[in-house]
């Protein structure tokens, strides 16, 4: 069971630094970078580093009179009989501290196997929902240098390379399902948040989970001591994750430059790059290209083996004229250009009835109404979708030189109920028919090269990373 565990010491001791308290000073430091934000949500399980995260940020909140507002979220996976409890655990100490707080529940059937991975998932998804709704600009997190050093641990054992070997980022912009997560405490040993809570006579939720070595993250908690006794530190391990991680965003910048340099996009949808620059440019950086183009092409992040993006580099390398398909993404190449477009497979993007709020389409367009246009006039009327949906028939398109005709079966157009085609900004650049241009609607490409981090998979688990 998982029970509150009262942390008084037996009697007055003198720890090392590793062991002691964090003295405010470092604690202002530590949450200094979060006085940008005006609204924050706080992960807490109940457990010894979250709680410690929870009173900490709210003794830095009245300590400097920020302005800003937070909330604790606390996921009651339901997988434990204490869960509800530990849940209303959290609650309380979050009253006590004069937050509010919000418990979410995991419902439904629980997975058989994979549990502690399954978990995760659905905690970011409730979590992500919730901030949806209530505002807040970033999620913050409780991981601490243990964690880090396990992460790269584990992702190790996976054969990860930079990015996976990179570790976590003290601020990650587009965490899961796009949340921003921040992990101020990510330098601090989990001794010392430990020592805070024990300094300050709080207790936290101990869970027995994290001791069961049927979970690998508990059997690479078990040798991290032996490891010690070699030099390879938690604090070690961290420094070499922090070296790898300034290696990828290096290799990151390099790639942004080779996109805005040879990768042109049609206002459509489509990529297209000289076949001659990818040959000539580095393999890391090809494959890392390759997804990224994919990620691009379909509007979302996309996550790739490196068997299948090293087999379709090794095509593309070639002279030969060929066509893949890769994650959503169709990769077309003739002898000097390589195209690249969404496939519209078993289900093709959505058809929405475009209503007075602007919104995105298919994750790759924002739209919204001109500001001259009345919306009671197409409330209802107006629809957004795909041209191979379109009420329009291909031999009134004046279609784009240079690309197959396939190349634009995902791209948006705007049509009435009476299967009128409606004008937009992509009219200009793919001309249908005689669009009614007193019929608009506002397109904008959302920018893939910035918004969308893509990985490649090196081929153990199903978490690690290149």
């Amino acid at each position: 069971m998982s029970a509150a565990v009262h942390n008084v010491p037996d009697g007055p001791v003198e720890p090392p630094v590793e062991h002691s308290e964090l003295p405010d000073e470092d604690i202002d430091f530590l949450f200094s970078g979060l006085k940008s934000f005006s609204k924050l949500a706080l992960a807490v399980s109940g457990g010894a580093d979250s709680s410690s995260l929870l009173v900490l940020f709210s003794e830095w909140m009245r300590r400097t009179s920020w302005q800003g507002d937070a909330e604790v979220i606390c996921v009651d996976h339901g997988l434990r009989p204490d869960s509800a409890a530990e849940a209303n655990f959290v609650a309380k100490m979050a009253a006590d501290q004069g937050l509010p707080a919000k418990i979410l529940r995991w419902e439904g059937e629980k997975p058989a196997s994979n549990v502690q991975e399954e978990a995760r998932q659905a905690r970011y998804r409730l979590i992500a929902g919730h901030m949806r709704q209530s505002g807040a600009q970033a999620l913050v997190l409780a991981h601490h240098l243990d964690d880090q050093a396990e992460t790269f641990l584990d992702r190790l054992t996976r054969g990860s390379g930079l990015s996976g070997l990179g570790a976590m980022a003290e601020d990650e912009a587009d965490g899961p399902h796009g949340l921003r997560l921040l992990r101020p405490l990510l330098s601090v040993p989990k001794s010392r948040l430990e020592a805070s809570l024990i300094q300050r006579g709080r207790s936290w939720c101990s869970d027995p989970s994290n001791q069961d070595l049927k979970y690998k993250r508990s059997r690479l908690r078990a040798i991290m001591s032996l490891l010690a006794e070699e030099g390879l530190t938690a604090s070690r391990i961290a420094q070499t994750a922090g070296h790898l991680r300034r290696a990828r965003e290096a290799l990151e910048t390099t790639l942004q430059t080779l996109v805005q340099q040879h990768v042109t996009e049609h206002p459509a949808g489509p990529l297209r790059m000289s076949r001659e620059a990818y040959r000539a440019t580095a393999k890391d950086l090809r494959l890392r290209l390759l997804a990224r183009l994919a990620s691009g092409a379909v509007g979302s992040r996309v996550r790739i083996r490196f068997r299948k993006l090293e087999s379709l580099d090794l095509v593309l390398g070639g002279e030969d004229d060929c066509r893949h398909t890769l994650a959503g993404a169709v990769f077309d190449a003739d002898g000097s250009t390589i195209r690249v477009w969404k496939e519209v497979g078993r289900t093709a993007p959505e058809t929405l009835a475009v209503t007075a709020v602007p919104g995105i389409w298919d994750n790759r367009y924002r739209y919204w109404l001109p500001s001259e246009v009345s919306a009671s006039d197409f409330l209802g009327k107006l629809h957004l979708g795909p041209l191979c949906h379109a009420p329009v028939q291909a031999r009134d398109v004046a279609w784009p030189g240079g690309w197959p005709k396939e190349a634009f079966d995902c791209s948006p157009v705007v049509w009435t109920a009476e299967g009128i085609i409606g004008g937009s900004s992509l009219t200009t650049h793919l001309p249908i028919g005689n669009s009614d241009e007193a019929i608009a609607l506002n397109l904008e490409r959302t920018p893939f090269l910035h918004n969308l981090q893509a990985e490649y998979l090196y081929g153990g688990g199903q978490d690690e990373e290149i």
